[in-house]
């Protein structure tokens, strides 16, 4: 029997607002805001028919061995992106590049779609999002048609990253 990717997937958001202190009544304290009135989420499921796990998007299982990723640098490192990628997840890790300092919050990972299809930044790059320490993100079936650059916000850093193809 051939092996099956079928990753599942989650994603929560809890929009909170901060109520300041009323003196002799109540602390400072953190409410589901009034508006959207609760918490936000979704969850699916997919079967591939294969095995592909990269951390480039590439067709092997290169940047992953028995649950340890091999780093990538916010230093222009290129995601490829094409019809089969199922799921890209990327982290920042928290660390400078091939080090074990602690990054500062400056040190950000930027994340550019790159949609020239190069490995180089220009101008047909637009940031689609920014990661803070230790933040992550999914991207469920991204599609063909463009690549994911990986930019930094000031010093470079390491970035964990899986793609799973479909």
């Amino acid at each position: 029997m051939a092996n099956l990717n079928k990753p599942t997937f989650a994603v929560s958001v809890t929009p909170k607002v901060i109520v300041g202190e009323t003196d002799n009544e109540a602390g400072e304290h953190s409410v589901i805001h009034e508006a959207v009135g609760r918490t936000l989420g979704g969850n699916g499921e997919y079967t591939g028919d294969d095995i592909v796990v990269s951390n480039n998007g590439g067709a092997s299982t290169s940047g992953w061995d028995e649950g340890v990723a091999t780093n990538v640098s916010s230093n222009g490192s290129t995601i490829a992106v094409d019809a089969s990628v199922g799921i890209v997840f990327i982290k920042h890790t928290g660390f400078l590049v091939g080090t074990t300092t602690a990054s500062v919050a400056a040190d950000t990972v930027k994340i550019l779609n790159d949609i020239s299809v190069s490995s180089t930044l220009s101008g047909t790059d637009t940031v689609i999002s920014e990661l803070k320490n230790g933040e992550a993100m999914i991207l469920i079936r991204p599609g063909a048609g463009s690549d994911l650059v990986l930019a930094s916000g000031s010093a470079h850093v390491d970035v964990e990253v899986c793609v799973i193809d479909t």
